[in-house]
């Protein structure tokens, strides 16, 4: 009976803190702030990315405006190969002139397929060799499951990601490229005549939405990877796998509401906090203060607050002599449903050894009254 309780305790707790599904085929949850993942389904499956694959389009070409001498108002040349790409088009024409921000809003808010190939070959003479710097830079962020093999994420068979590899994605482009990001937040662009709007619904429906991308393909169902932020704190969300773009937009929303109503930001611990005071032996001061070195911040659900568990490791008693901030210990803090935390402890000031004449008497008062000789 006392077997079946545990259990049951066990179950109820790891429900109580995931408390949400999806009828997406693959989902991520990611905290920005704290880069943890609060939710996942099938995040490491390879599936097709479709119209996501030009958040990495998109990366490629922000990366060289931030680091290299060309400027957004550079003009690209059209070619056949662009103008014909079927899909989603900007409808820019053969051999006319269109700026790079232009480019980058036909790619980004119209989804433009033809303004993905154009803006490929502007900046790499070619779609395959621009295709080179996409994976590179997939390798260099840390997508371990995806292989592009063009700009627009046309369905090919071997151009795969995950959702966990467009979360990292997107958080990179965030992170890394802050104001021209603000591109994605963009909800209508007219060109050629022809108005069409941002194909990323949440940016209308949920507050503090700025980004990112929409994509379907037949194969693979209709998926998002959105980004939210409210009250100083980034939700990142992608899922993949939806039967209809109602469904896309039903899913993301409930997930990104979760995120925000039943988790939050904890502050777990303070920086310069003191942990404990410990004894010290054979040191110019009998105790010392171990504490913490930075904030430590998590996302939490209100489970997860109360039963949160530490425990501290040191050595007993703390040999002299050490230093303001060296590492004298850890503290290993249990979260249920989350991987083990290990904060390293620092002490709080400098601590000499004494003079050894004094060290014969200072052990002996330790092992006799549990302290060292205070000088």
């Amino acid at each position: 009976m006392k077997y079946f309780l545990l259990l049951f305790f066990i179950f109820f707790i790891h429900s109580s803190l995931l408390a949400i599904d999806t009828k997406s085929e693959q989902a991520i949850v990611y905290d920005w702030n704290t880069n943890e993942v609060l939710y996942e389904k099938n995040p490491d499956q390879k599936v097709s990315p479709a119209s996501m694959t030009k958040i990495m389009t998109v990366y490629v070409v922000f990366d060289r405006l931030k680091n290299t001498s060309i400027s957004i108002e550079d003009k690209c040349k059209i070619s056949a190969k662009a103008y014909k790409m079927g899909g989603s088009r900007m409808f820019i024409e053969i051999d006319e002139k269109v700026t790079i921000k232009d480019l980058l809003r036909g790619i980004i808010i119209q989804s433009g397929n033809d303004a993905s190939i154009a803006i490929a070959e502007c900046l790499s003479g070619t779609e395959n060799d621009f295709v080179k710097l996409m994976n590179f830079y997939a390798d260099k962020i840390g997508m371990e499951n995806t292989n592009f093999v063009n700009s627009s994420g046309w369905p090919e068979e071997d151009h795969f990601s995950s959702v966990r590899d467009i979360a990292i994605l997107s958080k990179a482009i965030i992170t890394d490229f802050p104001e021209l990001y603000t591109f994605f937040s963009e909800k209508k662009f007219t060109y050629n005549g022809i108005r069409q709007p941002n194909r990323n619904q949440l940016l209308y429906s949920i507050p503090g939405t700025d980004g990112l991308k929409t994509g379907y393909t037949k194969k693979s169902g209709w998926g998002i990877a959105a980004s939210t932020i409210q009250n100083g704190r980034r939700i990142i969300v992608v899922i993949n796998g939806t039967n209809s773009s109602r469904s896309r937009l039903n899913e993301s929303t409930n997930l990104i509401n979760w995120a925000l109503r039943e988790t939050k930001l904890q502050k777990i611990f303070k920086k310069n906090q003191i942990i404990k005071n410990v004894d010290v032996w054979l040191g110019n001061n009998s105790t010392a203060n171990l504490i913490i070195e930075k904030d430590i911040v998590t996302t939490l659900s209100f489970d997860q607050i109360k039963l949160i568990k530490a425990n501290i490791e040191y050595q007993k008693p703390m040999p002299a002599p050490f230093n303001a901030g060296d590492v004298v210990g850890k503290m290993i803090v249990d979260i249920p449903g989350k991987s083990e935390m290990i904060i390293p402890l620092i002490a709080e000031s400098d601590v000499k050894s004494i003079n050894p004449f004094f060290r014969i008497f200072a052990a002996a008062k330790y092992l006799i009254f549990g302290t060292t000789l205070d000088e």
